[in-house]
């Protein structure tokens, strides 16, 4: 038997208008742990049909007014493919490599918000729903991919089941860090992405809750008024706003900068004691830092697949730049003295798979590093040397939700 002789086999109809259940070798539980392509709780129906292009393992995902709703990264990778191919085949469509030979692909979108070579972590939004190519209406169409060869789809472990309705689970927790007490010190932190965001601030052993933005904006924390004390903001999830609630009850700082597939981030670029606004454009690992007279910066730093970081390096009381590594959890650290010297620095901290955290833990000024691990929810913070220790100190703390 041929091999399209054995793949239209295993993917005919059991009865009129049903999907087969796949054979053992397409419905093999994958390495990485997808779950839904949604934004935490919508409810969605997922059908395939047996004319189904590529193959009936496809899934067209509808809902009540789905045009325009966002489409979430259902598992931590790397953006291989963004293309437009018109009023055909999949029309706009993105590929998003997990690794392992897995990939996943998004089709028939109507915006996308990432560039190819970008690493996106799960529930950041990747693009919208649409009807463009060849769809007669607006819906998603999701293939999970091994080597290149539709497989039969898994979600939060389980066998998707053709023809049902699943309310998505992708719910992560991302980490924060700031000064949740205003003693000097920074503390930890986790923006939880529920139907809302939920900034969830561990002060003095105990969690304090705040509401901020939705569960798909991107958290942000930062002095944005001045006062002394940390706020809570949001850059919305397809829109470059910034919204920066103030802990005294002002009014919400609102300002916009770049585009939406940006990496948002916050420092004190010039000392002032303000929190200000800033931006890296993974296409080229640029930095924008916007000063308070709404004039912008820019600093080449990094490469498309790493992350931004920022802190004080060298504790001088402003703001440096900074990328991670996940895949070899390397940092690269660009610092600025006083007399306008600039250095830069690689280290290594953490594992592959960790996200880069910084903040200044033991309150002398400095930031140091940490690395937060999503499937333990574990913080490894490393404290700086000092007079009485020659090594780094390495403290481990559980705070979030695992992934």
């Amino acid at each position: 038997m041929s091999r399209r002789a054995r793949l239209l086999a295993v993917l005919a109809p059991v009865v009129a208008g049903a999907v087969a259940v796949p054979s053992a070798a397409y419905a093999r539980v994958p390495v990485t742990d997808y779950t839904m392509p949604f934004t935490c709780g919508q409810a969605w129906t997922g059908d395939s049909r047996p004319t189904h292009s590529p193959s009936a393992l496809s899934i067209d995902w509808n809902r009540d007014g789905d045009l325009g709703k966002r489409v979430i990264a259902p598992a931590p990778g790397v953006i291989t493919r963004v293309e437009n191919l018109g009023s055909r085949s999949y029309g706009l469509y993105v590929i998003l490599d997990h690794g392992n030979g897995e990939t996943t692909l998004y089709a028939h979108l109507s915006a996308e918000y990432v560039t190819v070579g970008q690493r996106v972590d799960t529930g950041e939004v990747i693009a919208a729903v649409g009807s463009s190519g060849g769809s007669t209406g607006p819906h998603l169409h999701f293939e999970e991919r091994r080597n290149g060869t539709d497989v039969q789809p898994y979600f939060d472990g389980v066998a998707f089941t053709f023809g049902s309705t699943l309310a998505s689970k992708n719910c992560p927790d991302v980490p924060v860090v700031g000064d949740w007490n205003n003693d000097g010190t920074d503390d930890l932190g986790t923006f939880s992405r529920r139907v809302y965001g939920w900034f969830n601030l561990l002060k003095a052993g105990q969690v304090t809750r705040a509401r901020r933005g939705l569960g798909a904006d991107r958290p942000l924390v930062g002095d944005f008024d001045g006062d002394g004390r940390t706020d809570l903001g949001v850059r919305r999830a397809t829109t470059p706003d910034y919204v920066l609630r103030l802990a005294s009850g002002a009014p919400a700082i609102k300002l916009r900068l770049g585009a939406v597939d940006d990496k948002p981030l916050v420092g004190d670029w010039d000392g002032n004691g303000t929190t200000d606004i800033g931006l890296w454009r993974p296409a080229t690992g640029m930095f924008w830092m916007r000063w308070p007279n709404g004039s912008v910066r820019k600093v080449q730093l990094g490469s498309t697949s790493q992350l931004p970081v920022t802190g004080d390096w060298n504790g001088d009381g402003t703001t440096d730049l900074g990328v991670f590594d996940p895949t070899t959890a390397t940092w690269s650290l660009r610092m600025v003295g006083r007399d306008g010297t600039v250095w830069t620095g690689t280290t290594r901290l953490g594992a592959a798979g960790d996200l880069p955290v910084a903040g200044d833990w033991n309150g002398d000024g400095t930031t140091d590093l940490g690395t937060w691990t999503p499937s333990t929810a574990t913080w490894n913070q490393r404290y700086a040397t000092t007079a009485t220790s020659a090594s780094p100190r390495m403290v481990s703390k559980v705070f979030g939700t695992a992934r």
